[in-house]
């Protein structure tokens, strides 16, 4: 398994390769949250392997979860929970690395609810198998391994994998990452603003006090 890869074009062709890894994401009921929905596909082929709602139980959804995922509790219903989703998301996950999009989060919530539900995490719970796509985009785009970007994939976990999964095949490609670059200048036109509207604001302050 690949681990310790500098350049994110050559990272992103490695876990690309057959058997070597699988992407996953999940949708949860808040940022602090219990799991609803997740999905995992392989890495190399994009082949669904899980896609499920999942029974979160008493947890109740967020409002502002549900303003992101639109995920309802009748949603829910009769949703395996999790016990059942976790058995085929080790299944599938086995031997493999675990891409993320913000693997840390994904990787968070995963070690939540088996700790909620009495579950042993597995191999799961090794940080070193979970591979964060974000980083290795930032990294791509300048912003360095601090870097945060959304990804835009739509919020539900199926379409986030597939999203993740394009953004790793770009690397690979070493073609350019145009919705990243837009919403980096995306981001700097709000700060060109917000840094104009302060200069006002000071400039304003300091007449009232002549």
């Amino acid at each position: 398994m690949p681990q310790k890869i500098q350049s994110p074009r050559a990272w992103a062709e490695a876990v690309l390769a057959d058997g070597v890894a699988c992407i996953v994401d999940v949708e949860t009921t808040g940022f602090d949250g219990s799991i609803v929905e997740i999905a995992a596909i392989d890495a190399a082929t994009g082949a669904v392997l899980l896609d499920t709602l999942v029974d979160c139980g008493p947890v109740e959804i967020e409002p502002g979860a549900h303003a992101v995922h639109g995920i309802t509790a009748a949603d829910l219903a009769g949703a395996p929970r999790w016990p059942e989703a976790f058995a085929q998301l080790t299944a599938v996950t086995a031997g493999r690395l675990v891409l993320a999009y913000n693997a840390p989060f994904d990787r968070g919530r995963v070690l939540h609810d088996c700790h909620r539900a009495g579950l042993d995490p597995g191999h799961l719970a090794e940080a070193v198998r979970w591979q964060c796509v974000m980083v290795r985009r930032c990294t791509a785009l300048g912003l360095g391994i601090g870097g945060r970007l959304r990804l835009g994939g739509g919020h539900r976990a199926l379409a986030d994998v597939q999203a993740t999964r394009a953004l790793v095949m770009l690397l690979a490609e070493g073609r350019p990452d145009v919705a990243g670059l837009a919403a980096l200048a995306a981001r700097a036109v709000d700060e060109d603003r917000r840094g104009e509207v302060q200069g006002t604001a000071v400039r304003a302050d300091e007449g009232a006090v002549q």
